[in-house]
């Protein structure tokens, strides 16, 4: 770092200083995040309950109570994420796109609403993990980061690049994800396997470094030993290693059946004509009467797993309790209660390896297997099978023990369960989550981001049109008045169109001297065209332009194809691609739209960008007059940005010299970096807009 000489601003010098100063701050919001929310368990579990222990606190109740438990913590949690959700709430499936394809803020006003929610039907009693609202805030953490307050970004962080924002996201989703479970090597793998699908550089600097600081910052408070203490799980020869294969496969039938028990849940709960906060509240009744019969369903299964790994239960019990703990937790999720499926589905997985030991023992097949040992690897196997991602479920399940001797036979069994899980589901929890929003996740990180962009988002509206009763000199006339290849021909059937190389065809008569044939109407010489709907990726645009030499598709609604609503060209294609994939903002910018439906993608000038800066000290007090700042710098200035105060948000206003800019208000741009820098470093004496 260096001190700028005559500027009592702290900047970092390097982009890649100021990357990794970011990066280590959200690994520390993270951390912060975590600790204060397993802090709100472990308080309002002993101020409810008198222990920090879910399932003992729930056991220790009398039934009726029992019941009725977590149908009051589901209703007071589904009516906090009910109240913030008006708002815009978010889920992982948001996170999920953010870090995948850069889709989206996860704002950490939208974060606390589904982790306050969480921690209510958490306390209550409710069959959910703590991991979802965690990730989420720390996430949350990453995008504050990248996006601070305007006083702070201006004084200490210069403003960040859309990949850099993307990675500072995923380092707070992996330092959310460390936090929670104090294994910060699964964490990194949960990002690049689960969330991002992909190795980069340039994202997996910052989330180790966050990683690192929020393990650090955790372990500071909570304390260094694994989640599950220290143990040693040994297993006897390489012949057990068949057993583990086995136990993979159970664990991948096992995952599956889970995700589909989930799948069934969210239908049937989406067919009750309720409010959200009173499915949520049936959703805990169904819980409340499941833990009357065995309270460890309770909580998000962390107790339950000490359990079994100390080898504390019996046959029946761990028999039971999957299918008690996979009914539960679909009736918390799919009934709307806030919170992750995660650590449930270890408590599923261990209980499958403990069960599966102990009837190896009892049929003298494997005498001296090691319960934990089976547990830990069924857990590793589950989470394999419906993460799809085997290195993170091995190396989590290895850091919670810091057993070498346990690495082979995770790596068996997570690799069964994964070849045999992404057979019946192809798949994995998260994919099919983000998947129902409209991203797929199975493919490279460049198709992913390809698919996210629609028709709508770069089509040209209103093309040109004529009705197929148009006599045809005049529709030939349209077609050369236009810049177009292609004139759409309007009636009650298929789009068609007349195109240039049909024209060409009469104009060559015309020169010598043949007339058009008389009578003649548009709608005899048009022919059909392959059209484009809205909702066509850049993906299907490419395949449907590759057919055709026009070098553009009209784009129809669905429900009237018969008349084009816009029109996308070769051109914008290429600029989309450029925008998207390479993300240089060379040939084309994009932005979001107010109504945050969407976004909308514009061509620029050659070698210009869209910029927001900072208003210079002098420019404050002058008027926001566009054709001197044109005038005198080259930039043009597209709208002014002010804090109107209270609550509201700040406010975009057309410029006009009737506008004065004032102090700490955001100036938009159009113009090349060396335009910028002269605006923002011009002298007052010289630079002032209407002085002359």
């Amino acid at each position: 770092m260096r001190l700028e000489r005559g500027a009592p601003r702290l900047r970092l010098a390097l982009p890649e200083g100021r990357l990794v100063l970011a990066a280590a701050l959200v690994g520390a919001l993270g951390a912060l995040a975590a600790i204060l929310v397993r802090g709100a368990l472990e308080h309002g579990l002993h101020a409810i309950y008198g222990v920090e222990d879910v399932v003992i606190g729930m056991g220790s109740i009398e039934l009726p109570l029992r019941a009725l438990f977590p149908a009051l913590g589901a209703l007071a949690g589904g009516l906090v994420s009910w109240y913030f959700a008006r708002k815009g709430s978010q889920g992982v499936a948001d996170v999920m796109e953010a870090v995948a394809v850069g889709r989206g803020r996860p704002r950490l006003k939208h974060a606390i609403g589904p982790a306050a929610g969480s921690i209510l039907a958490a306390l209550g009693g409710g069959s959910i993990g703590r991991e979802g609202p965690i990730i989420q805030l720390g996430a949350a953490a990453g995008d504050l980061v990248a996006h601070p307050p305007e006083r702070l970004r201006s004084r200490f962080l210069p403003a960040l690049s859309e990949r850099e924002v993307r990675a500072l996201v995923a380092a707070g989703t992996a330092a959310g994800f460390a936090a929670a479970y104090n294994t910060p090597l699964a964490a990194i793998l949960f990002v690049l396997e689960v969330m991002l699908g992909v190795v980069t550089l340039d994202v997996l600097v910052p989330v180790a470094i966050a990683t690192a600081i929020g393990t650090g910052l955790t372990r500071a408070v909570a304390g260094h030993g694994p989640l599950y203490g220290v143990r040693e799980f040994a297993y006897g020869s390489g012949g057990e290693l068949v057993a583990f294969a086995v136990l993979g496969l159970l664990a991948a039938l096992a995952g599956h059946g889970f995700v589909r028990l989930l799948g069934l849940g969210e239908h049937l709960f989406a067919k009750i004509r309720l409010a959200r906060p009173f499915r949520a509240a049936l959703g805990g009744l169904l819980v409340g009467l499941i833990a009357c019969a065995m309270p460890a369903v309770s909580g998000n299964g962390y107790e339950p797993i000490h359990m079994i790994l100390d080898g504390e239960v019996t046959l029946v019990f761990l028999a039971l309790l999957p299918l008690a703990k996979a009914a539960a937790t679909t009736a918390s999720v799919a009934s709307g209660s806030p919170g992750g499926i995660f650590t449930p589905t270890m408590l599923i997985g261990a209980s499958l390896g403990g069960a599966f030991s102990i009837a190896l023992i009892a049929s003298g097949l494997v005498p001296d297997a090691s319960v934990g040992g089976y547990a830990l690897v069924g857990m590793a196997a589950t989470l394999a099978a419906t993460t799809h991602a085997p290195l993170m479920a091995t190396v989590l399940a290895f850091e919670l023990s810091t057993d070498y001797a346990i690495v082979l036979p995770l790596i068996v069994g997570t690799g069964i369960a994964l070849l045999l899980g992404r057979r019946l589901s192809p798949d994995s929890v998260y994919a099919a989550e983000l998947k129902r929003k409209g991203t797929p996740s199975q493919v490279s990180l460049g198709e992913r981001v390809a698919r996210v962009v629609k028709a709508r988002d770069i089509m040209e509206p209103a093309p040109p049109n004529v009705p197929a009763t148009m006599p045809l000199p005049d529709a030939l006339d349209r077609l050369a008045e236009g810049r177009g290849r292609l004139l759409y021909v309007v009636d009650d059937g298929p789009l068609r169109a007349i195109s240039l190389t049909t024209a060409k065809t009469f104009w060559r008569g015309l020169m010598r001297g043949v007339p058009t044939p008389e009578g003649a109407t548009a709608g005899d010489v048009a022919r059909g065209v392959v059209a484009a709907t809205p909702d066509d990726s850049l993906v299907a645009l490419g395949e449907k332009l590759f057919a055709v030499d026009w070098g553009e598709l009209p784009v129809v609604d669905p429900r009237s194809p018969e008349r084009p609503i816009g029109v996308v060209t070769r051109r914008a294609l290429l600029g989309a691609f450029d925008r998207e994939l390479l993300q240089r903002d060379a040939l084309m910018t994009q932005v979001a739209r107010a109504s945050g439906d969407g976004h909308d993608f514009l061509e620029l000038p050659d070698g210009h960008r869209v910029a927001v800066v900072a208003t210079p000290d002098w420019l404050v007090g002058k008027p926001a007059d566009p054709g001197e700042l044109r005038r005198r710098f080259g930039v043009t200035l597209i709208a002014v940005r002010k804090d109107i105060g209270g609550d509201a948000p700040p406010r975009w206003y057309d410029p006009d010299p009737e506008v004065v800019i004032a102090k700490g208000d955001r100036l938009m741009l159009v113009a090349t970096e060396q335009e910028v820098a002269r605006l923002v470093t011009a002298p007052p004496a010289a630079g002032a807009a209407g002085d002359s």
